[in-house]
């Protein structure tokens, strides 16, 4: 396998491509041929008509599986992470609604509770040990 230098000129970068590989490929002047990024793996180049004539062995399509299943697990979880976010924001949207509205009136509830006075059971709390076939000890 071959590496090419990349060049820069003005705001485009080109490589070249061995003239054996593209007269193994068919690739002529003229042809136009897709750049797929492949996210930690590097990129795909194929031509218009499809990846047929890309000759690609065993490893090359483990190793192009294995990036289209972290590419998906990727969009998965920000996607997961983007349905909890909505979520959370509708909720704080609706009780703040429902605060301004007047419908759920916090201030009130948490003044009345402190003006209740305070009942405790006696039982409430209570930790009871209790055994099979045996009557209950208080």
């Amino acid at each position: 396998m071959d590496s090419r230098k990349v060049i820069k000129i003005q705001d485009s970068y080109y490589i070249n491509i061995p003239s054996e590989t593209s007269q193994a490929l068919g690739i002529v002047k003229g042809d136009r041929l897709k750049v797929i990024p492949l996210p930690g793996l590097g990129i795909l180049i194929t031509q218009n008509q499809g990846a047929a004539k890309v000759s690609v062995n065993l490893e090359s399509m483990e190793r192009l599986q294995g990036a289209a299943d972290q590419i998906y697990s990727n969009l998965e979880r920000e996607l997961k992470d983007l349905g909890l976010n909505f979520i959370s924001n509708l909720q704080a949207h609706i009780i703040s609604d429902l605060a301004t509205s007047g419908l759920l009136d916090l201030k009130s509830r948490v003044e009345k509770l402190e003006k209740k006075p305070e009942t405790s059971d006696q039982r409430r709390g209570k930790v009871i040990l209790l055994h099979k076939n045996k009557k209950r000890a208080e």
